[in-house]
């Protein structure tokens, strides 16, 4: 596909798609997004507007488009018979029709409310400010960052995916609600300690990071099995010989997405 691709976002406030232009921008990307969108993905992308201020366009021409993205909101039907390539972000219980490429989004560290893991987090945020615990009901995840999701669909989108079909995209390994909370607690504890200047030990002390256990693959398992990731491995190392490696740390991860909710929170 070539070096530099513009690629249409008409799902603009899909949460992968500010990480997706983030990253994108410095690497030459031009995006064009829907008029309604168009003010406020500026403004989130200012700074690098200033280095590149033609990455960011009115999605009006689709004629030099090279990949459209979107989800299951938008009926980009019309545009299945003009061979540029649709990438459909969509969870994994939604089903498209026609020749474009699905990529099932799972288990992203997102704070957007309107999806299910967000909404836990804002909920998760709730709690750790006033020492309750949450309702850990739900099974595990794969949690996949923002970066690594995004990095991952630029690869293709530079080297050309597969047309039809799907994919999915999620981390490797799998981590319980209850070290997922540990980490989460513990990172809003120190953050509400940095606010306030009241640091003690446990604050200060180094640890080793989340607890990252040895698993026998030979016994079973009590947990949702991990979607089969086969298919976005092969086409990674097809068009950068290299698969799917998510790099980002979990810790790191759940970093930003308390420093997000923090400023949502107007916590600084």
């Amino acid at each position: 596909m070539g070096d530099e691709a513009r690629i249409a976002v008409h799902a603009a406030a899909h949460p992968l798609a500010r990480t997706l232009m983030e990253r994108g921008i410095p690497q030459f990307h031009q995006f064009s997004v829907p008029e309604s969108d168009l003010a406020r993905v500026r403004k989130e992308h200012a700074s690098a507007l200033e280095q590149f201020p033609g990455a960011i366009r009115p999605l009006n021409d689709s004629a030099s488009v090279s990949v459209h993205v979107t989800d299951q909101q938008t009926d980009l039907s019309s545009y299945d018979q003009t061979g540029v390539p649709i990438v459909h972000l969509t969870p994994r219980n939604v089903l498209m029709q026609g020749d474009s490429l699905q990529v099932h989004i799972l288990d992203l560290l997102t704070t957007d409310a309107s999806t299910q893991a967000g909404a836990m987090f804002h909920q998760w945020w709730e709690c750790a400010t006033h020492g309750e615990p949450p309702n850990l009901g739900l099974d595990g995840a794969y949690w996949c960052s923002c970066d690594d999701a995004a990095e991952g669909l630029l690869r293709l989108i530079k080297g050309g995916f597969p047309v039809g079909g799907s994919m999915n995209v999620c981390g490797r390994r799998y981590w319980s609600m209850e070290a997922t909370w540990t980490e989460f607690e513990m990172l809003v504890s120190r953050t509400i300690a940095g606010r306030e200047g009241q640091f003690n030990l446990s604050h200060l002390r180094a640890d080793e990071g989340p607890v990252v256990e040895v698993e026998d693959l030979a016994s079973p398992q009590e947990r949702l099995p991990r979607p089969s990731l086969d298919r976005l491995h092969e086409s990674l190392e097809t068009v950068s010989n290299e698969g799917w490696n998510p790099r980002t740390p979990f810790r790191q991860s759940l970093m930003l997405l308390v420093a997000e909710l923090a400023r949502d929170y107007e916590m600084s």
